[in-house]
């Protein structure tokens, strides 16, 4: 409100005077020359007062709404720059050493693979045609032994030669390291190593297998098997080929047959020919037992030819 004289006759006071018209809004007020609202809004005062504040950016700021309030950047009369961060570089890795880490990753994966779950091997005979023929590869279920799983009859299973059956030495031969063993070895090729051989299981521990006639069949425990669904020239094969026994598996072993027994040195045949325990095979020489075949990368196989 603006001051009164005292002594003025009422009804004659001086009128307010008009908004923005010398009440301190642009007009003379006693303040020198009075205030302004500045390009962004706020109030400054002119000269004899005050000297206005700058925007060094521009009004509201850098890139401010100066009608928004709640806009970042909008100066009340301090207007500020935005802060500018500078991205972090990151080092590159090199690209032979992403490779190289690549590459020992995948076979030390493989390699894992290969040492406690499935692993590919080689057929490099005919003694068990018609199941796998030479050239065959077949994948080996070694998971199973890890965990206990104790070996079942009629599986054809992977293990190490238990008695010299093939009249070798067993193991390495101690001769130069080449390319496929080291492939082998970390599972990218199939291992070839010449102690191991491909049976099927006929008996476990405890059991009686017996042949009473060349032709068959093989009785087991006193039953007669049929396994014309598996050995070569199915009903017209000769399960007993090698001869005419009669054992009792002892515990911790199995008796194993090839399906092709006309061309087998199986137990059968090593048990007949060196006897004692020569036919048996222990079972901690298992590797496991055979979840798959692969036939079309032998020679004969027509997709390999």
């Amino acid at each position: 409100m603006a001051a009164t004289d005292p002594g003025a006759a009422v009804g004659s006071q001086p009128a307010e005077p008009p908004f923005g018209d010398g009440n301190g809004y642009g007009g003379g007020n006693g303040y020198g020359e009075g205030y302004r609202y500045g390009e962004s809004g706020d109030l400054h005062a002119t000269s004899g007062g005050l000297e206005p504040e700058t925007d060094p950016v521009g009004a509201g700021g850098a890139g401010g709404d100066p009608e928004d309030p709640t806009t970042p950047g909008r100066g009340r009369g301090r207007g500020r720059r935005a802060a500018r961060t500078r991205p972090t570089k990151r080092r590159r890795i090199p690209a032979w050493l992403e490779i190289l880490g690549y590459v020992v990753i995948s076979l030390t994966l493989t390699s894992l693979i290969k040492t406690f779950l499935v692993q590919m091997y080689y057929i490099p005979s005919p003694s068990m045609e018609p199941t796998t023929y030479k050239g065959d590869r077949v994948f080996v279920d070694k998971l199973s032994t890890w965990v206990g799983g104790a070996p079942a009859r009629d599986q054809v299973i992977v293990f190490h030669d238990p008695h010299n059956w093939l009249m070798s030495s067993v193991g390495s031969t101690g001769g130069a390291i080449n390319l496929p063993d080291i492939l082998a070895a970390v599972g990218i090729l199939p291992d070839q190593h010449d102690d191991l051989l491909i049976k099927r299981i006929i008996g476990v521990a405890g059991d009686t297998i017996e042949c009473k006639t060349q032709d068959g069949p093989v009785y087991r425990n006193g039953v007669a098997l049929d396994e014309s669904s598996f050995i070569m020239n199915g009903k017209q094969g000769m399960p007993c080929y090698n001869g005419t026994y009669k054992v009792t598996v002892p515990a911790g072993n199995l008796w194993v047959l090839g399906d092709n027994r006309e061309h087998s040195g199986d137990s059968s045949w090593n048990y007949l020919k060196k006897g004692g325990d020569a036919g048996f095979v222990p079972t901690k020489n298992v590797v496991g037992h055979v979840v798959g075949v692969v036939s079309w990368l032998r020679d004969d196989h027509p997709a390999g030819s």
